[in-house]
């Protein structure tokens, strides 16, 4: 049984907790369309169901707390009727879950949970299923009663398990309602780096314009459940760019979104379709060579293309010089006036605290700024503390940081990754952040450090450098020059009280380039632009 779930279904399994539902007596209404599912019924382990091919009188008269609806054949897991039954027993009216689709389960479907839209499987409690029948005349489909409970539904519950396989591949039927607008955002990958972090801030705002909004990618890698938690239903499915079940969902939709350089392929595919495309890079130099040659050299009118500032613009522009290019940098959100659980750092023990946060690769520079700290002279370095913090990609820099960590103990730190309120409580107590970046669009924990009003030194190679005012909310250092980085550090070093007095335009440049309203109301003028819709 085990090996014919999906590897998803097989994963969820292993942390599925068990119920104890055997009080809860179920009708199960799958009008003819029972061949899948009549062999996944004796595998149930919620035992007390009855199988009824008519909603009559004879069915309702039964102790069943519920109907569960399957509008379509499908396959279920041995948990799919003890999840349904506690959902209903906890109090919901109408139950909803994620599913598979395809002969291997290949495809995930993660539904929001306030969108059932497209659903073709519930649970409804007795007195939903008596509301939706109430004046009935005759037989009543399945999919009808699903649509019908949940406009109806007052404690609808979505079980977030894979719960239903669905043989056949999925359709935009299955994530979109028939009447809604209906946007569909490509990433290229769903894990906890910048890109698709920064991209979940765009889901809110979409929906505020009205659109249902789905976001593709591969896998989850860590930001998937961002996106649903923002009111997005997410699909994954392996080669996703080249999936044809998932083109239909592009072809079906009013607006799709490409993130980054890396979903050319997508931009090749609709380049010239009767679908607008908005094409936001993020993306340093480093990756075009790889794929400059599948970049095309004429964009068509549907595909508007949109970077997080003048050097992802720039990053582009070396290969397409050609494009028109529009601004859209990114938003966070105020982690400033957020609630957070505080963290003690413990690395300054006192002295200003200089924080590096990035994947240690030779584009972010990790090295140059080792080489700075050994620039210092000995009595300068003394009185400040400086910490690394991210995963040691490359082994020669992560060498190269040990290195300088067994060196000087009191005053150099590493660690290799930090929770989210970690870092919300590294940059209350860190005096200034440093990019040294040989290579970096717009780094995401520089903006951080602006939320808390921390000034920044950094790289003239960075985004954020095109937005800086010399010695007003941040620095510059030029030519990736380790003596120049040395000598901002010395000066911040001896003068902490000026890092302290630049917190009010840090905190400005923030609100005026990355808040989230200055991202809504860029983000928006595009797409009204692009979909012709006056209304917000």
């Amino acid at each position: 049984m085990f090996h014919q779930y999906s590897k998803l279904q097989q994963k969820q399994l292993l942390r599925q907790p068990y119920y104890d539902t055997q009080q809860t007596y179920l009708l199960i209404y799958a009008p003819g369309c029972t061949r899948g599912l009549a062999k996944t019924l004796p595998l149930q382990l919620h035992r007390k169901f009855r199988l009824v091919d008519k909603l009559d009188e004879e069915a309702l008269a039964s102790s069943a707390a519920g109907v569960v609806l399957m509008a379509e054949d499908a396959e279920w897991m041995s948990t799919t009727l003890s999840y349904f039954a506690h959902a209903l027993s906890q109090g919901a009216d109408f139950a909803f879950c994620d599913g598979v689709f395809g002969f291997e389960g290949a495809t995930a479907l993660y539904r929001a949970p306030d969108h059932p839209h497209g659903c073709r499987c519930a649970a409804l409690s007795r007195s939903l299923l008596e509301r939706c029948l109430a004046k009935q005349e005759g037989p009543v489909s399945a999919r009808l009663l699903i649509e019908r409970a949940s406009a109806l539904a007052k404690n609808p519950c979505h079980i977030p398990q894979a719960l239903v396989h669905y043989r056949r591949e999925l359709s935009a039927g299955d994530v979109f309602s028939a009447a809604g607008r209906r946007v569909v955002v490509f990433s290229h990958e769903l894990d906890m780096t910048g890109a698709p972090i920064v991209l979940v801030s765009a889901v809110p705002v979409l929906r505020r314009m009205g659109f249902e909004v789905v976001v593709v990618g591969p896998e989850d890698g860590g930001s998937l459940p961002l996106f649903v938690e923002a009111g997005a239903t997410a699909v994954t499915s392996p080669g996703c760019v080249t999936h044809s079940a998932l083109w239909g969902l592009a072809m079906a939709s009013d607006l799709v979104i490409a993130n980054t350089v890396v979903e050319v392929e997508l931009i090749r595919r609709l380049n010239g379709a009767p679908v607008p495309v908005l094409w936001w890079l993020h993306d340093a130099f480093a990756g075009y060579p790889y794929m400059a040659h599948r970049i095309p050299k004429q964009l068509e009118q549907n595909v508007f293309v949109c970077a997080v500032g003048s050097h992802a613009t720039a990053a582009m522009h070396s290969v397409r010089p050609e494009y028109e290019i529009h601004p859209l940098i990114y938003g966070l959100p105020d982690y400033a006036r957020e609630e957070f659980a505080p963290y003690d750092i413990g690395y300054a023990q006192g002295k200003p605290l200089f924080v590096n946060v990035g994947a240690f690769e030779p584009r972010k520079g990790q090295d140059i700024l080792a080489d700075a700290i050994r620039l210092l002279p000995e009595e300068i370095r003394a009185k400040a503390a400086f910490l690394f913090v991210g995963k040691g990609c490359d082994k020669q820099l992560m060498a190269q940081v040990r290195d300088l960590t067994e060196e000087y103990p009191e005053n150099v730190f590493y660690v290799k990754r930090l929770e989210r309120d970690e870092i919300k409580s590294l940059m209350t107590q860190c005096a200034c952040v440093v990019c040294s970046s040989r290579d970096d669009p717009m780094p995401t924990f520089v903006t951080e450090g602006l939320i808390f009003g921390k000034p920044a030194i950094v790289s003239e190679h960075t985004g954020t450098a095109g937005l800086l005012t010399e010695g007003v909310d941040g620095f510059i250092y030029r030519e990736d020059d380790p003596a120049q980085l040395a000598a901002r550090l010395e000066e911040a070093i001896l003068h902490p009280e000026q890092l302290a007095a630049m917190a009010p335009a840090c905190r400005s440049l923030y609100e005026r380039f990355y808040s989230k309203q200055a991202f809504e109301d860029t983000l928006s003028a595009y797409v009204r632009k692009l979909t012709k819709n006056p209304k917000r």
